[in-house]
């Protein structure tokens, strides 16, 4: 049986940038992702995971979302 890796998913309920970073609006979860698969298009837009199938399953950005809108599934 093969078992897919992780995969970031955001809760877009909670995610907020301008609520966790409000000086700047960048995204600090997709700051940390060393990838640059979780981008964030512009200051205050919700960042994305993109390709979603190229998310290695790191983690690196669940800690760092201050709002907690980011997981692993």
């Amino acid at each position: 049986m093969i078992v897919p890796k992780p995969t970031a998913i955001i809760n877009y309920d909670r995610c907020k940038p301008e609520e966790c970073s409000p000086d700047d609006g960048l995204c600090p979860a997709a700051a940390a992702c060393t990838r640059g698969i979780l981008t964030q298009e512009a200051p205050y837009e919700e960042p994305f995971v993109f390709p979603p199938n190229m998310c290695q399953g790191c983690g690196d950005c669940v800690p760092v979302c201050p709002l907690n809108a980011i997981r692993m599934m």
